[in-house]
């Protein structure tokens, strides 16, 4: 990897400051809530996505491609 891929690559896996004060002011069961509803809602908008741009498979192979994509599976 390219060094200014690498710098990039790493600044986007930071948290800001202000959002790292913001979490840990969070109950744990808030964070957890947060993270819930983050999950939820990428799944929501990655079934969208897939259903959208493969009109031809029925709901369990979308269903399938979430879930291999969410578990980062790359085969």
């Amino acid at each position: 990897m390219s060094g200014d891929l690498e710098r990039e690559v790493s600044r986007t896996d930071m948290v800001d400051a202000r959002v790292a004060a913001i979490l840990r002011a969070k109950s744990g069961m808030e964070r957890l809530r947060l993270a819930h509803e983050a999950w939820e809602l990428a799944h929501a908008r990655l079934t969208a996505f897939l259903a959208a741009r493969h009109p031809d498979w029925d709901r369990r192979q979308v269903q399938a491609a979430v879930a291999k994509r969410i578990s980062r599976d790359s085969s």
